[in-house]
């Protein structure tokens, strides 16, 4: 689930798959094992996937379109309220006790059972060897939850290498935009959902934070909202981007905010761009992995970016 350097290791194709109420996306990619990439497919399905059944006939439709090998790489994203991501600083202990020692310590702050949870962990930077202390990047999702996700894949014909959570999806989705290195200024994104939208911040120099905001995107930004609504909403959302930045920086984890990147859906709707820049008070850009890859059809800005982002995973 832990991800942070985007580069494959091998050569071959790996598909990346995201989904929510309404579309399931997917992107598939050419990898030559030596970082780079080019874009073979994005497709996407459209409906009411509430139900489980109805979304594995998404899927299989999805599958369908993008027409995937069987030794194909496949990584899918895992979002909801059984899901946890954070970078901390930890003691470094070894491999065979780290996963114990930071299960206990998670307990103090995770809301849902991590005895039945998954944990993924990464070991970012180690000055001091065992003993010392350690910045871990690490993702923790119930078991439920991720089994759920794998199952449903798998019966679609799309069975899972790896699985992301949605916010280090969001950071792996940053550090592509700028070419694998986040600089020394954090780099901030908005990903908006049509339930809750998603905020993250990450920097070379920075650690890695999120947040998550209630903000129905589908009701305030579909085309029968009300344009007041709309706009106070909008507002709202950007409220909340400017308080994640000011704790960021109280908290001294960093600051020199360049701009927000935006992704997901939605972002086509009126306002929404000059709200954003107004209320958050920094420069809005709409992401475009595609277009920044060379894909020479048309796409939507934000739209494929997380599917683009979970399949350069590959098969690392």
């Amino acid at each position: 689930m832990v991800k942070r350097t985007i580069q494959s290791s091998k050569p071959g194709f790996s598909i990346g798959v995201e989904h929510d109420l309404h579309g399931i996306r997917g992107a598939r990619l050419a990898l030559d094992g030596r970082g780079g990439y080019t874009i073979e497919k994005l497709e996407e399905v459209t409906g009411n996937f509430l139900e489980d059944g109805k979304l594995l006939d998404g899927l299989r439709q999805l599958k369908d379109k993008l027409l995937p090998l069987q030794r194909d790489a496949v990584v899918a994203c895992l979002s909801g309220k059984q899901v946890y991501a954070a970078q901390m600083e930890f003691r470094h202990l070894a491999p065979e006790e780290m996963e114990q020692a930071l299960r206990l310590e998670l307990r103090k702050t995770v809301h849902f059972e991590v005895a039945t949870a998954t944990l993924d962990y990464q070991v970012l930077s180690n000055e001091n060897g065992l003993g010392g202390k350690s910045q871990i990047l690490l993702a923790l999702a119930g078991n439920s939850l991720l089994t759920k996700e794998t199952q449903v894949m798998e019966r679609a014909g799309l069975k899972p290498t790896a699985v992301d959570v949605l916010a280090i999806a969001v950071a792996n989705a940053l550090w592509t935009w700028n070419d694998g290195a986040a600089g020394a200024a954090p780099l901030v994104a908005l990903h908006v959902g049509p339930q809750v939208s998603t905020i993250v911040i990450n920097g070379e120099e920075s650690p890695f934070f999120h947040r998550n905001v209630y903000f129905a995107a589908e009701d305030a930004l579909g085309k029968n909202s009300d344009l007041v609504e709309r706009e106070k909403r909008i507002k709202e959302l950007g409220d909340e981007v400017a308080r994640s930045l000011a704790f960021y920086e109280k908290s001294s984890f960093g600051s020199g905010f360049k701009e927000l990147l935006i992704l997901g859906e939605f972002l086509e709707a009126p306002t929404l761009e000059e709200q954003l820049r107004r209320h958050a008070g920094l420069p809005v850009t709409k992401m475009n992995l595609a277009s920044k890859l060379g894909y020479l059809e048309t796409t939507e800005p934000g739209h494929f970016d997380l599917a683009i982002a979970l399949a350069m995973r590959g098969e690392t």
